[in-house]
């Protein structure tokens, strides 16, 4: 992944699909921190302090940001979390965010060039990691903004009448891969509503 800067996270199951028997990767959009932070590890160390974080250990960065990881991983799961469900979610699927520069804060967003900087790292990432379900955070800028290349709109798909994105990406060996896009976790988030669209996918 030489074009890659924020190495995904892979949990310890996901090569085999973990609890959900599919391999998941779910990309968010950006890191918010400073050039100091922004260190190839540091999506590691993000998934790590929130998991310690559902047990009970605290930490500096301890904030409002862990509901969206816990409003995502209740919508893998179709129920409110333990913090024994959430080892067990995250050790199963692959998380990777897609700008590959940081931002300095929460309301800044990525410019045009760096999505089209980021394309390389994104291949990169599901051409190795081969996932079954791509689950995009964003159904506004971050998914309109995904690559072109080796993609292809899927049928129209809606669930109580609310439609909801999504294709499919052709790796290199020849897999298509169908991805979706969700309202990002961080706000406006229905996790009970989500779960029955990603469950009718897995």
């Amino acid at each position: 992944m030489k074009h890659v800067t924020f190495k995904p996270w892979i949990g310890e199951n996901y090569q085999t699909g973990g609890i959900f028997a599919k391999k998941i990767l779910v990309i968010g959009e950006s890191f918010y921190c400073s050039e100091e932070e922004a260190v190839e590890t540091l999506t590691d160390k993000v998934v790590s302090d929130y998991l310690a974080i559902r047990n009970g250990e605290p930490r500096d960065n301890n904030g409002g940001w862990t509901n969206t990881y816990l409003k995502f991983e209740r919508s893998l799961k179709g129920n409110e979390t333990t913090p024994e469900d959430s080892l067990k979610i995250w050790n199963s699927i692959a998380f990777y965010n897609y700008l590959q520069v940081p931002m300095s804060g929460a309301r800044e967003s990525g410019s045009i060039i760096d999505y089209k900087n980021a394309e390389e790292a994104f291949f990169e990432v599901i051409n190795e990691l081969h996932p079954d379900l791509i689950i995009v955070w964003g159904v506004g800028k971050l998914f309109n903004n995904l690559p072109n290349d080796n993609w292809k709109w899927g049928e129209p798909l809606e669930f109580d009448g609310w439609p909801v994105k999504n294709g499919y990406y052709q790796l290199k060996n020849g897999k298509e891969v169908r991805c979706i896009a969700v309202y990002h976790p961080s706000t406006g988030y229905q996790w009970d509503w989500w779960n029955k669209v990603i469950e009718s996918l897995l």
